[in-house]
């Protein structure tokens, strides 16, 4: 799936998510799956929230970290299409 800027992401249901030191785990508990990630990865998800498109989670990451916007928007989006496939993130609006 393409993600665009646009579009408005959320955790399904039965993912759970926390910070480990530098590190951040997913957790899908209906599958028992376990995603280790790094900071701008959980940070990424941490931030997302139902409300905000992936162009103003960048636009909030981007306030943490130094980047350009164009990488990020491109990572982000190409980042979310995964975690889309993985069945961690929901879209809720085009």
């Amino acid at each position: 799936m393409r993600i665009e800027p646009s579009i408005v992401l959320q955790l399904n249901s039965d993912v759970r998510q926390t910070r480990v030191a530098d590190e951040g785990i997913i957790l899908r508990q209906d599958d028992g799956e376990i995603l280790v990630v790094n900071e701008v990865a959980i940070r990424f998800v941490e931030l997302i929230d139902g409300q905000r498109s992936l162009g103003e989670l960048a636009d909030l990451l981007l306030q943490e970290y130094e980047t350009e916007k164009s990488t990020l928007i491109a990572d982000l989006a190409e980042y979310a299409g995964e975690l889309v496939s993985q069945n961690v993130l929901n879209v809720v609006a085009p």
